[in-house]
C-alpha cells in the first residue's frame, strides 16, 4: 500500500502536452524487546549449530550474522542496478535530441508508462518469491518508472538536473548511514508518513485544477523532499532489522522509489529558485 501511493505521487509530475512548470503500510510490526535492545540487538552467529531454517528466522535481526549480511547485500546490489537502469534511460533525454523530442511529441506515452508501472508493481509484488518471473516484473516496472523520469527531466536544463541527482545522492547517503548507526527507532514513524503522503498526493491533485506560483511549488517541494527522507530512515531500519530475509525484492522497490521521490522533489524546488 505504502510503495503504491510514492508510486502514485509521479502521477503529479507527470509533463502534459506542454512542459509543465513542475516536476510533479505494511505495518512496521516489532517486538518491544528487539525495539529497547538497539537495531542489531543479539544477532545469530553462523557458528551455532541451529538447523539452516532456524537460521534464517522471521525478520532480519533475527538471522544469523552471514545470512543478515546477505539480505542487506542483495537489496542494495537490486537498488544500484535500478538506478542505473533509470540513469541510463533517463540520459537519453540529454544524448540523443531524436529521443527527447519523441518523448515530447506523444505526452500520451507517459500515461501509459505511468499506469504500467503500477500494474508490474502489483504483479512484483505478487510474484517478488517466485524466481525469475519476479525479476522480470521488477524490470519491466523499473523501465516504466525510467521511462517516466526521461519524460519528466527532458523539460529541464540539465544543470538542474545533474544538481538534483548530486543532492539526491548526497542526502540518501548521509540518511542511509544515520539510519544504521542510530539506535533510534524510525520505523514507529510510518503511521504519520503514510498520513503525510497522502495529504501529499491530495495537494498535487488539487494543483491540476488550481496552480499555484513559485512559492507554493517551493512548499511542495520542501515538504515532498522531508516526507521522502524520512521515508528513507524508515526503509533503511526496515532492511537491518523487519523485512523477513526473503524479501529483498519488496525492500528494494521501496528505497528506489524514495529515492526517485526525493529526487523529483530536489528537482522542483531547484526549478522553482531557477525561476524567480
Amino acid at each position: 500500500m505504502v510503495c503504491a501511493s510514492k508510486a502514485t505521487v509521479l502521477v503529479w509530475t507527470s509533463p502534459t502536452t506542454t512542459p509543465p512548470r513542475r516536476p510533479p503500510t505494511e505495518a512496521a510490526a516489532a517486538s518491544a524487546g528487539i525495539e529497547a535492545q538497539g537495531l542489531f540487538a543479539h544477532a545469530r552467529s553462523s557458528e551455532d549449530n541451529l538447523p539452516d531454517d532456524f537460521k534464517f528466522g522471521g525478520s532480519v535481526a533475527e538471522a544469523t550474522v552471514d545470512i543478515r549480511n546477505q539480505f542487506v547485500r542483495k537489496v542494495y546490489t537490486i537498488l544500484t542496478v535500478q538506478l542505473l537502469m533509470t540513469a541510463g534511460v533517463s540520459s537519453l533525454t540529454f544524448f540523443s535530441s531524436s529521443y527527447k523530442s519523441w518523448i515530447q511529441a506523444h505526452p500520451g506515452v507517459v500515461w501509459i508508462s505511468l499506469i504500467g508501472s503500477m500494474i508490474f508493481l502489483g504483479l512484483t509484488y505478487w510474484k517478488r518469491k517466485s524466481y525469475p518471473t519476479n525479476l522480470l516484473f521488477l524490470t519491466l516496472f523499473t523501465l516504466a518508472e525510467a521511462y517516466t523520469i526521461s519524460v519528466i527531466v527532458s523539460f529541464y536544463r540539465t544543470g538542474i538536473v545533474l544538481n538534483a541527482v548530486v543532492l539526491t545522492g548526497g542526502i540518501f547517503i548521509a540518511l542511509t548511514l544515520f539510519a544504521c548507526q542510530t539506535k533510534y527507532d524510525f520505523t514507529s514513524w510510518m503511521p504519520y508518513l503514510f498520513g503525510a503522503l497522502w495529504g501529499l498526493l491530495l495537494f498535487g491533485f488539487m494543483s491540476m485544477f488550481f496552480p499555484y506560483g513559485s512559492t507554493g511549488e517551493l512548499l511542495y517541494g520542501g515538504a515532498a523532499a522531508l516526507i521522502f527522507s524520512a521515508y528513507v530512515l524508515v526503509d533503511t531500519q526496515m532492511v537491518l532489522r523487519k523485512h523477513h530475509v526473503e524479501e529483498e525484492i519488496a525492500a528494494a522497490i521501496s528505497l528506489y522509489l524514495d529515492i526517485i521521490n526525493l529526487f523529483l522533489a530536489i528537482l522542483r524546488i531547484l526549478n522553482s529558485q531557477s525561476s524567480d
